[in-house]
C-alpha cells in the first residue's frame, strides 16, 4: 500500500536514493550493472556483500505493506471507523455479513491486543470492508444529502 501510493503520486519514498550524489553515481554506471533481469538490486547486493548476512541478500523480495488494519485499532483512530463498521451501518449499506465482519474485527483486535501479527489476508480483508463502507458513505450517502 505504501509503494502503490508513492508510485501513484511519483514520489520516491526510499530516502537514501534521494541524495543527488547517489543519483549522479547511478547515472554513470554501465547498463549491465543496473539491469540483471531477474536479479534485482544487483549492484546494491554487491556493495552489501560482507556487510549484511547472506540470508538477507538472498531472500525473496518482500513488498512494503503498511499495517493498515492495526492503525485503526488505537485510541487515536478516526471516529468514522467505529461508526462505519457498526452493525447498523453494515446492515444499512448491505454489502457484508454483519456477523462475519464482527468476527473478523474481533480476530484483528485480538491479534493486536496479544501482540501477534495480523495475517495479510485478515489485514487486507478488514481494510477492504472499511474501504467499501467509506466509499459507500462518500458516494451514496453524501450524494443524497
Amino acid at each position: 500500500q505504501g509503494d502503490r501510493m508513492l508510485m501513484a503520486h511519483s514520489v520516491e519514498g526510499r530516502y537514501p536514493f534521494l541524495d543527488h550524489r547517489v543519483i549522479e553515481f547511478a547515472s554513470m554506471l554501465p547498463p549491465h550493472l543496473k539491469m540483471r533481469v531477474l536479479n534485482e538490486k544487483y549492484i546494491l547486493k554487491k556493495v552489501a556483500r560482507g556487510r549484511l548476512p547472506e540470508e538477507i541478500l538472498t531472500r525473496k523480495k518482500q513488498p512494503y505493506q503498511a499495517p493498515a488494519a492495526a492503525s485503526f485499532f488505537s485510541p487515536h483512530s478516526p471516529e468514522y471507523v467505529e461508526e462505519l463498521m457498526s452493525d447498523q451501518k453494515l446492515k444499512e449499506f448491505g454489502y457484508f455479513s454483519t456477523s462475519k465482519v464482527k468476527l473478523l474485527t474481533q480476530k484483528v483486535r485480538d491479534s493486536i491486543a496479544n501482540g501477534r501479527t495480523i495475517s495479510n489476508r485478515d489485514n487486507t480483508s478488514w481494510l477492504a470492508v472499511l474501504s467499501t463502507q467509506v466509499w459507500h458513505y462518500t458516494f451514496q450517502v453524501l450524494r443524497r444529502e
